[in-house]
């Protein structure tokens, strides 16, 4: 039996009186160089104790509350590059720890992407320049690297080039526990690593190619530990070849593999059959510790057709270690198709200026389905150069099966838009998309309407990050002229920018907008987002003043990052939609001991229904008894209407307009207990 305490705090959350205010902001700015925006926030996330851990990027001088993200004096002159931080606040923003990464001589230093793993570790991803010339130095976490002991990050033999990715585990103390280094080179048709000049790696001089560190897009990890990396390959290098420079390719043959480098020590070569020349998507799939390569997958089946860039969004991992990749690429200027590597059914349609895709992989990294936003028919006369369409985030909500997209539309050839053959009328919007989680189906979206421009993602960022929670979603939000929401209009000067945070409910209906009070010419959406219980917190950069409802961010001469608590109490009860559209079946679920009990409609004005949706325990047990406690706890028991295969009714005709906790006890023994809202008798049945 659930403890009474459990009951009163689900009574509290659901009084209809919420509080709505900022509770804080937390700002830094370090000395930029001019034209560089190197104060920004890439990742938040939240423990289960609300603690807020924020990674970033600074430059020198940056502190906040007093508190300097860069412990000591940086040694030289002109050593002026941006660091990166992760910060401990507390839930009411008390800064409980930061550690740096910090290298000397404009060498880079930085934290792309950072997850909490169960409620105990932090794994990072970033880049880091390991210590090679002699007055090369690294600030990595708390401790001091130079030439003399750069043993510490990695053995010396086999990483000839300094330039790493780094993925780094801390305790939730800050401590860090494990620390990898990874980078790719390649290999010939004789299985040597190739090098600039040729040889085999024996002379001293004769240095490993290595693409831009490990070119890594996003990372999860599962719950035994395994590493998923999203990874932009560029198999493409130059080789010194008698005074000139020679390109070669896995597909023109001269390169027939690729190696990853595991902390200098550890290669593990891959000979894939079917890869583009330059640009594709990869995924790779690494053991805990990286001590084994399991599996790795191409996105793409054989040449793509694009020439330009392609990005990694986000990757997601859900409970059965399903991963979901959403991301864009750009380059194309004509119509064109490709398929899924291992799923020749599976077609991407290449029609836009920029074009995205959301595909599901199960743990062994094999296709499920793909999804993208896609376009009429091109007319005469009409370019791809004239629309674009950006996947950005995802967000996975665990009580609905519902998988949430954040997007951004930009459609001036004025073609109807489509997602699984229905139609989207939108031009230029922002919206988040609805799809089930286990078949990829799209369910609905909801749009931010703006008469000009809408968007998620930032000059800097290639995304931003979106919430889901209790039938609400969140997403940071940027704005030309003016911005639409239930019955706001809020305009700026035409031509000027504006940020906040748009919420909808899980069918698409607009709740609320946050508005951040942040107009530039160029402004950015916040890049990451928090949500925990009652507070969301929101956290970017900015190059211009702001207002956090009652509080002010004041920006001088550098961009500014920020970090904001913003408190809803009723974020913490779910939300239901009562408008014109209603059709009063709204369900709400409970799932407890692998048992699941669903209550409709809800809110409800005379009866509400109770069903039983695990047929085993429809047959076997069902509901012995039924006790209802209203806020005041006063309980008694109820009694329930059985209305056959698992359903029963509950008439509650007579009692006041209210909130009560329905509590049910199977012929097993078993407890669980749903919240039901009773609206006013005047608008119906």
């Amino acid at each position: 039996m659930k403890k009474f305490i459990s009951l009163l705090i689900l009574l509290a959350a659901s009084l209809p009186a919420f509080s709505q205010h900022f509770d804080w902001v937390k700002t830094y700015s370090g000395n930029e160089r001019l034209g560089e925006l190197w104060n920004y926030i890439v990742s938040s996330v939240t423990d289960s104790h609300g603690n807020l851990y924020v990674a970033g990027q600074f430059a020198n001088g940056a502190s906040i509350d007093g508190h300097d993200l860069l412990p000591f004096p940086p040694y030289g002159s002109g050593n002026n590059n941006p660091n990166a931080t992760i910060i401990k606040f507390s839930s009411d923003g008390q800064i409980l720890w930061s550690k740096a990464l910090h290298a000397n001589q404009y060498n880079p230093c930085n934290i792309t992407s950072m997850q909490l793993i169960g409620d105990s570790s932090l794994y990072v991803m970033g880049h880091v320049n390991i210590p090679r010339g002699t007055n090369d130095y690294l600030y990595f976490f708390d401790t001091l690297i130079t030439r003399a002991n750069a043993s510490y990050l990695t053995p010396q033999s086999g990483i000839t080039y300094p330039i790493a990715t780094v993925v780094a585990i801390l305790d939730l103390d800050g401590n860090v526990v494990e620390h990898h280094f990874l980078q790719t080179a390649y290999i010939d048709n004789d299985n040597n690593i190739i090098t600039f000049d040729r040889q085999s790696g024996n002379l001293p001089d004769s240095v490993y190619i290595l693409n831009d560190a490990f070119q890594q897009g996003p990372f999860c990890v599962d719950k035994r530990g395994n590493i998923y990396i999203g990874h932009v390959p560029v198999d493409m290098i130059g080789v010194l070849e008698e005074q000139d420079f020679q390109y070669y390719s896995v597909e023109n043959g001269l390169i027939s593999g690729v190696m990853f480098i595991v902390d200098g020590q550890k290669k593990f070569i891959i000979h894939p059959e079917n890869t583009p020349s330059s640009l594709n998507f990869r995924l790779l799939k690494f053991s805990p510790h990286f001590d084994s390569l399991l599996h790795f997958q191409y996105v793409f089946e054989g040449n793509l057709p694009w020439t330009a860039y392609q990005t990694l969004g986000q990757m997601k991992i859900d409970s059965s270690d399903c991963i979901y990749l959403c991301t864009y690429m750009a380059g194309t200027t004509s119509e064109d198709t490709c398929s899924i590597q291992d799923a020749p059914d599976m077609m991407l349609h290449i029609n836009s200026y920029m074009n995205t895709f959301l595909a599901k992989y199960d743990s062994d990294l094999s296709p499920i389905y793909i999804k993208q936003i896609d376009y009429g028919v091109l007319e005469n006369g009409i370019s791809v150069l004239d629309r674009h369409n950006l996947f950005h985030a995802i967000c996975i909500d665990k009580d609905s099966n519902a998988l949430f997209v954040s997007a951004t539309v930009n459609n001036d050839s004025n073609e109807p838009l489509f997602v699984d053959n229905n139609v989207i009328e939108l031009r230029k919007s922002a919206i988040i998309l609805r799809f089930d989680k286990e078949s990829g189906n799209y369910i609905t979206y909801g749009n931010a309407n703006s008469s000009t421009r809408t968007f998620f993602s930032g000059k800097i960022f290639n995304h931003s990050t979106i919430e889901c929670r209790n039938n609400r979603v969140f997403a940071p939000i940027a704005y030309q002229d003016n911005i639409q929401c239930l019955n706001q209009d809020i305009s700026i000067e035409h031509g000027k920018m504006g940020k906040g945070v748009y919420i909808w409910d899980y069918q698409g209906h607009p709740l609320q907008y946050i508005d951040l009070n942040s107009i530039t010419q160029t402004s950015e959406c916040g890049t990451s987002l928090s949500l925990r219980d009652s507070a969301l917190y929101i956290c970017g950069y900015t190059t211009t003043d702001m207002t956090f409802g009652d509080l002010s961010l004041n920006c001088t001469n550098s961009s500014t990052a920020y970090i904001a608590k913003y408190v809803d109490t009723s974020f913490m009860t779910p939300y239901v939609y009562t408008g014109p559209q209603d059709t009063g079946d709204v369900r709400i679920k409970v799932v407890e001991d692998g048992n699941a009990f669903v209550a409709y409609p809800n809110p409800f004005r005379q009866r509400v229904t109770i069903e039983i949706e695990n047929s085993k325990l429809k047959i076997e047990n069902g509901v012995a008894k039924a006790w209802l406690t209203d806020m005041q706890g006063r309980r008694e028991e109820v009694r329930l209407t059985p209305a056959g295969n698992g359903k029963y009714t509950l008439d509650l005709t007579s009692r006041p307009q209210a909130t009560y906790l329905l509590t049910l006890t199977t012929a097993n023994g078993k407890t669980h207990t749903i919240r039901l809202l009773k609206q006013s008798d005047i608008f119906g049945q």
